[in-house]
C-alpha cells in the first residue's frame, strides 16, 4: 500500500476543515490508535474554542480590551447589598437576566468594568455587543435610512448581554431617542444590559429630551438592576499626576518627553450628582 504523503493528509484535514489538527498533528506521539486519535480530536477542539472566542471577542465590538486582572476595586465603588463582587465578575446576573447599571464621575473606571465583565463572557462562548450609547444611536439611525433596522435588530436580540457605555456625553436628538428606548425595551426581562452614566438618572432627560421617553427606560432599566456608584477621584487624572511626579520612571516605560519641569494643566470639572447606595434611584 502506498503511504499517503504528508502534504495529502493536511490537505485532506483542512477539507475536512481540521484546520488544528492539520497545524499540530505531526506534535502527536503515536502509543496506541486510542490514545493517538483522543489527542488529534484535543487539539481539534482547543481551536476551534480559541477560534470562537476571537470571534465572539470581535463581533462584540470592543473599543479596547480590558481584563479584570487589571480592574481595581476601589473602597469608594459602593456594591449594593443585592449582589456580591463575585457575582458581577463572574457576570452571574446575566443568567438572571438582570442589568448592571454604573454610575459615576468620568473616570472612576466604569468603562473598564463593564468591558471585563463582557470580555469574560466572551470567553465562557458567550455573545455580547458592547456599544457606546451614541454609537449605537447613530448605528441605529443609519439602518432606519438603509431600511435595514429589522434585521440589525434581529441580530442584538441574539446577544445575552448588551452593553451601552458613556449615557450622558452626548445629547441625542429625537428619533435616536426613540431608537435607543426601543432597543432598551426589547432588553426588557429577556437579555442583561449593563449601563454606564455619569449623570444620576434624574439627569437623563437632558440627553434623551423628552421627560415622558426617559422616565419609560429608567422604568425598565431599573426594575431587575443592580446600581453600582462610582466615586472619587478620576484614574486617568491620578495617571496623569503620577507621569508628573515619577517622569524618570515613566521615560523608562517609553515615555521619552516625559518632563519634570513642564506641568499638566487640568481642568477641574464639578462632580456629577451621584445615586448614593444601590437598587433604587
Amino acid at each position: 500500500m502506498n503511504h499517503i504523503k504528508t502534504d495529502s493528509i493536511e490537505q485532506i484535514m483542512r477539507t475536512l476543515k481540521l484546520s488544528g489538527m492539520a497545524k499540530d498533528w505531526r506534535s502527536v506521539k503515536y502509543s496506541d490508535p486510542e490514545q493517538y486519535m483522543r489527542e488529534l480530536l484535543e487539539i481539534e477542539v482547543r481551536e476551534r474554542e480559541a477560534n470562537r472566542m476571537t470571534r465572539l471577542v470581535k463581533q462584540a465590538g470592543f473599543r479596547v480590551i480590558k481584563t479584570l486582572d487589571k480592574f481595581v476595586w476601589k473602597p469608594t465603588i459602593e456594591i449594593p447589598a443585592t449582589i456580591t463582587r463575585e457575582e458581577i465578575e463572574t457576570a452571574a446576573f446575566v443568567k438572571k437576566k438582570e442589568n448592571l447599571v454604573l454610575l459615576g464621575v468620568s473616570g472612576a473606571g466604569k468603562t473598564h468594568l463593564a468591558n471585563a465583565i463582557a470580555l469574560n463572557l466572551c470567553e465562557q462562548g458567550r455573545h455580547v455587543r458592547f456599544f457606546t450609547a451614541t454609537g449605537l444611536a447613530n448605528n441605529l439611525q443609519e439602518k432606519l435610512n438603509r431600511g435595514t433596522l429589522t434585521t440589525f435588530m434581529a441580530t442584538l436580540r441574539k446577544a445575552e448581554l448588551l452593553v451601552l457605555d458613556e449615557i450622558g456625553f452626548i445629547t441625542l436628538h429625537k428619533e435616536a431617542s426613540e431608537l435607543l428606548f426601543q432597543v432598551v425595551s426589547d432588553c426588557y426581562e429577556q437579555k442583561s444590559l449593563i449601563i454606564t452614566s455619569n449623570l444620576e438618572f434624574s439627569q437623563w432627560n437632558t440627553v434623551f429630551g423628552s421627560d415622558k421617553l426617559t422616565a419609560a427606560m429608567i422604568d425598565r432599566l431599573i426594575h431587575h438592576s443592580h446600581i453600582l456608584v462610582f466615586s472619587g477621584p478620576s484614574h486617568r487624572l491620578e495617571e496623569s499626576i503620577r507621569r508628573q511626579k515619577e517622569p524618570e520612571r515613566y521615560r523608562a516605560a517609553g515615555f521619552e518627553n516625559a518632563d519634570a519641569s513642564a506641568a499638566i494643566s487640568v481642568p477641574v470639572l464639578p462632580e456629577a450628582k451621584l445615586v448614593k447606595g444601590g437598587g433604587e434611584a
